[in-house]
């Protein structure tokens, strides 16, 4: 079985998944910039010949998105995904994932989870 090559760094895990899709942990506490975002871009452009696949958006605990990432996520043209299935966990990030949909209207599939089951059968749909 062949390794997976991860992104790692303060803020987030990234790594295509064996099913077809990007996983995408954002670790607890943290921020994730546009930088880390255009790192992921890089990524995927070096390690997986910028092959753009739907992906799964886990937020960590007290994690949060910088300003400049929810325009990039929405509107990018640069984007690396082709859906983007959100799964969340608290009320907080109910509140940011509710903001996001009204207020950007993403141009891409996505939707918010709070089941992991859930969001990988839409997923499976997506690809």
């Amino acid at each position: 079985m062949a390794k997976i090559e991860k992104l790692h760094t303060s803020s987030f895990i990234f790594y295509p998944d064996g099913r077809g899709f990007y996983y995408m942990k954002l670790k607890e506490g943290e921020q994730v910039s546009v930088e880390d975002v255009t790192q992921i871009v890089e990524f995927i452009k070096g390690k997986n010949g910028g092959e753009r696949r739907p992906v799964l958006i886990e937020l960590g605990y007290g994690s949060s998105l910088s300003e400049g990432v929810y325009e990039f996520m929405a509107h990018n043209e640069n984007r690396f995904s082709t859906a983007d299935a959100i799964l969340i966990s608290t009320f907080a990030h109910k509140i940011a994932t509710t903001f996001y949909l009204r207020h950007y209207k993403p141009q891409r599939a996505t939707r918010v989870f709070n089941d992991v089951f859930d969001a990988l059968a839409w997923i499976e749909k997506q690809q």
